[in-house]
């Protein structure tokens, strides 16, 4: 009797959720509005929401093989032991004004997010179904501008323990496609992220996966195409290992930007990266940290600067590099470099970094930027076993429009220089970007 009433209750209170119960296991499965209001685009957050009430500690949550709308915020956070399977599309609303004005925030860089998701001991499965941002809306909306306050992203992981999302697939995220903060213990395995404009505007701002203030973690098997980072270390992530990465188009692996606050010191301790593709990327390996000045007016539409901080024991390994722009760089000025103000005056500290195992083509002639400033010189950097070679040399071909015919590799301020096996032929420029567009020239 009691089982019967609780079933009539939950589909009363949700709409369209039916719960079951195996062995005093709560099982909620979730069907959308559409199904009784002809097809129509009727919000489905509400049954969400009751679906994570009933079933979200000790018990599952099925999202059945359906399209559920989107249209307001959601937060599922204070999950136990709790299990999340996805067989439908999840298709978030083009209602730009909305998202704007009711997004969660999330603390760092002023931004924030469509979905809070966390717990300890979950799994989010996806078995069949996707994330659908509906994000051309956004990259039309936003223009190639940076960040933007309410611009969401698509999920963050929040305050989660021990938690494992497997096969989850983004499509057109809004913004960031995943975040993870405030978490212990978390793997993303088996990612798919693709953000891709159909128009003349970019994904800027598209990244697909990012971490702050979190430790533990792992992101092995995902393939993401997109218009920035595509694995990105914020601040205060540690002991994060990453493993069997593709990535098209985008920025590659990054650790940065950290820095950015003065009363937020940022320490990036122990990260690999490693079994990395990057085809087509601007970036493959790199670390950027902003000056150690605050600056009101910089070109990422956010203010900072003068945060202090280390990063530490951070591996680059077996990378396989494809007409990629820039395939290493270290800058510690990233929103001030185009005329070099500030690039001497970083708090962070940056040592004992290795790139290994690194190959293939570079679209122009440089393989790596390496600048660290003076008031924080780099020890520990090594280069082992990295070849790179222009497409243009593979093909026979000169490098046009330059006298320097030799891949370059520029460095300034490398503690050990000699003994790093980095082949400095050129001082790197304090002004050196991280989007490169042409060859250097003499």
């Amino acid at each position: 009797m009691l089982l019967l009433h609780f079933v009539a209750l939950a589909i009363s209170a949700a709409g369209y959720v039916v719960t079951t119960f195996v062995n005093d296991k709560a099982i909620c499965y979730l069907y959308p509005e559409s199904l009784r209001h002809s097809g129509q685009a009727v919000d489905d957050a509400r049954s969400i929401h009751q679906a994570f009430d009933i079933c979200g500690q000790n018990g599952d949550v099925i999202f059945t093989n359906h399209v559920f709308h989107i249209n307001s915020v959601m937060n599922t956070t204070n999950l136990v032991n709790c299990n999340v399977i996805l067989q439908g599309e999840l298709r978030f609303s083009t209602d730009i004004a909305y998202w704007l004005s009711h997004s969660y925030d999330v603390v760092f860089q002023n931004q924030s997010t469509a979905w809070l998701f966390g717990g300890e001991n979950v799994t989010f499965r996806a078995d069949g179904g996707w994330y659908n941002g509906q994000g051309q809306t956004w990259y039309t909306q936003n223009q190639n501008h940076s960040n933007q306050r309410g611009r969401p992203i698509s999920i963050t992981f929040f305050e989660s323990k021990n938690l494992l999302v497997d096969g989850l697939r983004i499509i057109q995220p809004q913004f960031w496609a995943t975040f993870i903060t405030y978490s212990k213990n978390v793997s993303l395995t088996n990612l798919y992220v693709n953000a891709t404009s159909n128009d003349q505007w970019g994904t800027v701002n598209t990244d697909g996966y990012d971490s702050w203030n979190s430790d533990t973690l792992l992101v092995e098997n995902a393939v993401v195409q997109n218009g920035d980072d595509c694995i990105a270390a914020k601040g205060n992530t540690t002991n994060l290992h990453v493993k069997n990465i593709t990535c098209y188009d985008n920025f590659g692996m990054t650790i940065g930007s950290v820095g950015q606050y003065p009363d937020m010191p940022d320490y990036v301790e122990n990260v690999t990266f490693e079994d990395v593709r990057c085809i087509n990327c601007m970036e493959g390996a790199f670390i950027k940290t902003w000056q150690g000045v605050t600056n009101e007016d910089n070109l990422n539409n956010d203010a900072g600067g003068g945060g202090s901080g280390l990063i530490k024991n951070v591996t680059f390994r077996n990378f396989e590099m494809t007409n990629v722009a820039l395939p290493i760089q270290i800058s510690q000025c990233i929103y001030t470099e185009a005329d070099g103000r500030y690039c001497n005056t970083s708090k962070m500290a940056i040592e004992d970094i290795t790139w290994s195992n690194i190959r293939g083509t570079t679209r122009y002639n440089v393989g790596a930027s390496i600048y660290c400033s003076d008031v924080h010189p780099c020890p520990g950097i090594k280069f082992e076993n990295v070849h790179l070679e222009s497409v243009n040399h593979t093909l026979g071909l000169p490098m046009y429009g330059t006298t320097l015919q030799e891949e370059v590799y520029q460095c300034k301020n490398i503690i050990g220089q000699d003994g790093s096996g980095v082949p400095c032929n050129r001082v790197a420029p304090n002004n050196y970007g991280q989007v490169v567009t042409s060859n250097i020239k003499e």
